[in-house]
């Protein structure tokens, strides 16, 4: 057995401290990039730096044969520092000419992250200032896409220490009350809306609101780029909510506006964040693939239209289809149909008893299995437990399930980002599939191994770092006296046994599950072309931010076409 080498590099270690993209993640994908010509080119601006909005798009792509570009790290921010939208737009302008198409966050462009959005730092002008770079890349490539992408603000904001996290719930609270009180009529709550307004300090209050006042604004600009052509396709994102809150006013004009303007064609408003880069990058390249394939969806446990997720706002069929649409692809309700069938595991029918789980994950299973056996191509998305996978469910599909045939497997967050990147992997794996082996050897093999080292970092990242080794992390961080949102000048302890409680899983899924499986890799005609997980040669682990909440694993295997 080829023992794992665990690299940490003393760079790495030292971009972290100083606020730039830590580990070299992008660096490490585009490397392998450079090697075979893409099918295309996408410019990216990430939502922040973090592996869900920078590795999982550009690996999602590369498996489907496109390389996606981003700014460079220094650009992007840091956690709590923001990006540096000026230069960000700079940066769109000089690519414009060399790339097909744009995918571009505005809550990065606009105020320089998801951690940025959320307070009033960042002026409605300067703000403003700043996404004009979008105009100017129309004008100067008008026939080039540009799918944009923002955030309706979440209800709660961001957590670093623990007054911050106090905060986190009470202004949570407060938002959700203050509709039910003052827009539906609930005054049976007014008591407790009014306690909470006396917790919370007024500044920080008042900056929330703030926030929340100029975003809604710029999405409500965004919209009318849409109309006027600036903008080809939008997607407005609503961030961790839930059925009743400020956010509910604000989304309900937008959706409106939107069809008073007559681009709700153009214009998504949905559950999500941090899987909207890659649902965006996946309609892009499936765009200059020429290809939109056919997704039916199936559930193990509540059937989307009877279950409103966590954090979320809408019923999850819903949720799904907006999803499906955005990422390039196209909602049928039979699988003898589809191109692609996404399997969800959803939680339990209300009442159902712990054998009958145990009986529908075993049918759910088996239904991947049928499918697969079939010839269909499979996605698996686990929605039951919020931000981590369903240890059930885990242990079924190591037991029966051949796991790189797999077009995706999520588990990481919540329902909406869980699904929304499951379907981005899957639907531009599935294309590339599709379209057979005309793009020449070095590009199959290339596409190939970024699916299945996504693949691999999926599972150890979803269920052995977020069941296992975290909760190991956060005693560590609490005999160290730490905080977990915000280590400190505990990083690199913490971080070191992040990284050696983790490889030993990395080696066993490997080992286990991946090494000498034979793949699917290409076509031509009714032939096939295979290939073989050959070695895994190293792993990079880290925390990619200075908290416990996010595991950055990047593998590297290596595939033999056969």
């Amino acid at each position: 057995m080829k023992k794992l080498r665990v690299v940490i590099s003393t760079v790495a270690m030292a971009t972290l401290l100083t606020g730039m993209l830590p580990f070299g993640q992008m660096s490490m994908v585009q490397a392998k990039q450079s090697s075979p010509k893409p099918i295309a080119r996408i410019a990216l601006v990430p939502l922040d730096d973090r592996p869900v909005n920078t590795y999982f798009p550009l690996m999602t792509s590369r498996a489907g044969g496109v390389e996606t570009i981003m700014p460079d790290e220094d650009m992007l921010g840091h956690f709590t520092t923001p990006g540096d939208g000026e230069e960000i737009g700079d940066w769109l302008l000089d690519e414009a000419d060399e790339v097909d198409g744009s995918v571009i966050s505005v809550s990065m462009l606009a105020y320089g992250g998801l951690v940025a959005s959320r307070t009033a730092d960042q002026t409605y002008e300067d703000a403003l200032s700043n996404i004009k770079a979008i105009k100017r890349l129309k004008a100067k490539e008008p026939k080039k896409p540009i799918y944009v992408f923002d955030t309706i603000q979440r209800l709660a904001v961001t957590a670093t220490d623990p007054e911050t996290l106090k905060y986190y719930d009470q202004i949570r609270e407060w938002a959700i009350l203050y509709d039910e009180v003052h827009n539906l009529g609930m005054t049976e709550k007014e008591e407790r809306l009014e306690e909470l307004e006396e917790l919370i300090p007024e500044a920080v209050l008042q900056d929330y609101l703030d926030a929340r006042e100029r975003n809604h604004k710029i999405n409500s600009l965004l919209i009318d780029w849409v109309k006027d052509g600036t903008i080809d396709y939008l997607v407005l994102a609503q961030d961790d909510a839930a059925p009743h809150g400020l956010h509910r006013a604000e989304r309900e004009a937008l959706v409106e506006k939107a069809q008073d303007l007559h681009v709700e064609d153009r214009t998504a408003i949905f559950p999500g964040a941090d899987e909207v880069g890659t649902v965006l990058v996946s309609r892009l390249s499936l765009e200059q693939l020429g290809i939109h394939p056919k997704v039916a969806v199936e559930y193990s446990g509540m059937d989307g239209s009877d279950w409103t997720a966590p954090f979320e706002d809408t019923t999850f069929d819903e949720s799904v289809d907006k999803h499906i649409v955005a990422a390039g692809g196209k909602p049928v309700r039979d699988a003898d149909d589809a191109d692609l069938v996404l399997m969800v595991n959803t939680p339990s029918e209300p009442g159902e008893s712990k054998p009958d789980r145990r009986e529908a994950l075993d049918d759910f299973v088996a239904a991947i299995n049928e499918h697969l056996e079939d010839g269909k191509r499979v996605a698996v998305t686990d929605v039951t437990i919020t931000n981590k996978a369903d240890p059930d469910l885990i242990e079924r599909l190591q037991d029966e399930v051949k796991l790189p045939a797999l077009l995706s497997y999520t588990g990481w967050g919540t329902a909406g980002n869980n699904m929304g990147s499951a379907l981005g992997q899957g639907l531009q794996r599935m294309a590339f599939l599709q379209k057979g082996n005309q793009f020449g050897i070095p590009l199959t093999v290339d596409a190939a191994e970024a699916h299945v080292n996504l693949l691999l970092s999926s599972f150890a990242n979803d269920h052995n770092y977020r069941n296992e080794v975290m909760a190991d992390a956060r005693a560590l961080v609490k005999k160290l006296g730490g905080n977990e949102w915000g280590l400190g000048d505990d990083f690199e302890e913490v971080n070191d046994f992040v990284v050696e409680e983790l490889s030993p899983a990395v080696d066993d899924w490997y080992e286990n599950y991946f090494a000498n499986h034979s793949i699917d890799i290409g076509k031509r005609g009714s032939h096939t072309f295979t290939g073989k997980i050959a070695s895994l040669d190293d792993v990079e682990i880290m925390l990619p931010w200075e908290r416990l909440f996010e595991v950055f694993i990047g593998p590297e295997m290596t595939i033999e076409r056969e």
